[in-house]
Parts: C-alpha cells; structure tokens; sequence
C-alpha cells in the first residue's frame, strides 16, 4: 500500500512559496511605506520603480503587483526574466500567484531595456490574454505599464487594450 502522507497541501505549498519569496533578494520588499497604494498609474510606476531598481536592467522583467480590494499593493512577484527583447510571461503563473496571494486585482508591469516606449504587437496580445483570464477567475488585469530608464506608459491610460 502506497503512502501519501508526503503530498504536500495547498496551504503547505503556500506556506513554501512565501518562504522563498522572504529568502530570495530579487522578491524581498523594498518598499518603506507599509501599505504603498496603486490607485493610478503615476503612484504603480513609483512602486515599481523601486522593485525594477533591484533587477538587471540589460533584460525585460515582467512583475505583477497583488493590490487588495483598498488599492494597497499586498505583495508583489517577478514573473520572469528574460532578454533584452522579450520576457515570455505564462498567464497560469500569474493567476496562480494572484491567488495564493489574495489578490483582489492585479497590475502587470515589464521593462523595455531599449528604452522604447510603445507596445509590441506581443506586448498587446499577452495583455489581451490575461485580461480575459483575469475576468473568468474575478480577478481583474487593472492596467499593464511599460517601463523604461526615464519614463513609462499605461496601457490602460493609453487605451491600447479594453480593462
């Protein structure tokens, strides 16, 4: 007979994943305000200023912000790491972490290295792409920001998809 004592639960895995985000420098807060809000983009692009601070700046970098149901940022994830061109992001990833995070909604965020400031064909298909999964879980994709070295974009302020 077979034991299954060892499969790990939900709240085991949770409990693993939050442990290895407080342990991994990349995913530690840098954040001094508590409970930072993201109520537009001006105040998600201070945010992930900071966050984008701590990463290599030579390659794109996808990070979701978890905001609770007060626009508070309740934690945050690096989604992936890429190139200088592209950073492939998987939308099972994002709603996974959302979840185990308790996001009520959530912003996506990359970087464009080369300091281009437009979405990509790619860019707008994958925001798109999670945007229509966000509405099928309740979890909706409040915004995607472009971020370069001196500026941003909202692809919700500019209207490049619906939210």
């Amino acid at each position: 007979m077979k034991n299954y004592n060892n499969i790990a639960t939900i709240y085991t895995r949770r409990l693993k994943t939050i442990q290895l985000k407080l342990g991994q420098d990349y995913i530690s807060d840098p954040l001094e305000d508590e409970n930072p809000k993201a109520e537009n983009p001006d105040d998600a692009y201070e945010i992930l200023k900071s966050l984008y601070r701590q990463l290599d700046d030579d390659q794109e970098h996808m990070i979701m912000l978890v905001l609770n149901v007060s626009n508070e940022v309740a934690g945050f994830k690096v989604i992936s790491s890429g190139t200088q061109t592209s950073s492939e992001a998987d939308t099972k990833i994002i709603f996974k972490n959302a979840l185990m995070l308790g996001a009520t909604k959530i912003v996506l965020a990359h970087n464009h290295p080369s300091g281009n400031l437009q979405a990509s064909d790619a860019d707008i298909k994958f925001t798109q792409k999670a945007i229509a999964a966000g509405k099928v879980i309740d979890i909706p994709v409040v915004d995607h920001i472009i971020i370069t070295h001196k500026a941003y974009i909202s692809m919700r302020k500019e209207r490049v998809c619906e939210f």
